[in-house]
């Protein structure tokens, strides 16, 4: 079976990527979660939901997974953090499948990734701890950007980020244009 390494750390936006993670179940890919803290620690998001990861940092070999997703939060105490950037150099130089919503792309700053992409974030020059991590040359004011192996979104967009990263892996057909209408249209199903 394929995987999926969702990054989860303290803060994270649980929110932003439920809708993903739910579509991900009974498709023919595996979330496992990973954490940058010690093994057995609570991860607590942003709604006060607390998790355990399946993994640590240490402990991921990115020849195992097809994708990488970083939830938004406040990751800036991880911006240094040299195992979780060298994790997320990893996805990237190995041309896997990168997504980060709303503040997640910091992360991709602080492993130098911005520097050779195009994106968008829930972050502006105003975040100014964020400042030294984020090429501002390069970010879009978009929903959604996709430019080489990454996908990037705001974070209100996280439907739109579910849609794209399910194209992405090839759950839905590239060219369906609303595969999450379910959740975008109330019904009485």
């Amino acid at each position: 079976m394929k995987k999926v390494l969702l990054f989860v750390y303290d803060s994270f936006a649980e929110f932003e990527i439920s809708i993903l993670i739910t579509c991900l179940n009974g498709s023919d890919y595996e979330l496992v979660t990973c954490s940058p803290y010690s093994p057995g620690k609570t991860v607590t998001s942003t709604g006060k939901l607390k998790i355990m990861a399946d993994i640590t940092v240490d402990e991921v070999n990115t020849d195992d997974y097809a994708a990488l997703i970083i939830p938004g939060g406040n990751p800036y105490h991880l911006l240094e953090e040299t195992k979780v950037t060298k994790m997320i150099r990893s996805f990237f130089d190995s041309s896997k499948l990168v997504g980060a919503i709303c503040g997640g792309p910091a992360l991709l700053g602080g492993a130098g990734i911005l520097n050779h992409i195009k994106y968008t974030a829930s972050l502006t020059p105003n975040d100014t701890q964020y400042q030294p991590y984020l090429n501002w040359d390069n970010k879009c004011e978009e929903h959604l950007v996709v430019d080489q192996n990454v996908v990037t979104s705001t974070g209100s967009n996280y439907i739109i980020f579910a849609e794209e990263i399910l194209r992405q892996l090839k759950i839905v057909p590239a060219e369906e244009k609303s595969p999450l209408l379910y959740f975008k249209e109330p019904s009485m199903s």
